[in-house]
């Protein structure tokens, strides 16, 4: 590997580092939303613009929808594993349903964030984007 593509690696982690803290993938300092779900148009720190328009969050949703089903799949698994050799479905069930229907709303803001990362990540790599 080339000391540029392991330049390029650092700067994804880092700037992947920053989005899980909710904070500007560029520069870590501004952030990116301001209040839940409300987000800035840029960072206040070196003014990265968050969207880029149209159609422009459906890596974000891609995101989103992959750590849901994973959160899913995972908390319906532990829960017959944990209730076996008799399965308690209505636990089962309840338990799946919560988290189906409150995962993508508290993932939503890191979604965002590291769709942000990503997309900065893959423009530096084409040299679209300087550091």
């Amino acid at each position: 590997m080339t000391q540029q593509q392991l330049e390029l690696n650092r700067s994804w982690w880092r700037g992947a580092a920053r989005a899980v803290l909710l904070r500007c993938p560029r520069c870590g300092k501004g952030r990116v939303f301001r209040r839940l779900v409300i987000m800035n148009e840029q960072c206040a720190a070196c003014h990265l613009t968050f969207d880029r328009g149209h159609g422009y969050w459906l890596g974000s949703m891609m995101f989103n929808m992959a750590f849901a089903m994973g959160a899913v799949v995972a908390v319906f698994v532990l829960t017959l594993v944990l209730t076996s050799p008799e399965p308690d479905w209505d636990l089962t069930i309840i338990l799946v349903v919560t988290i189906a229907l409150l995962s993508p709303l508290l993932f939503f803001p890191f979604s965002r964030t590291l769709w942000i990362a990503a997309e900065r990540a893959a423009r530096l790599r084409d040299g679209t984007e300087s550091e």
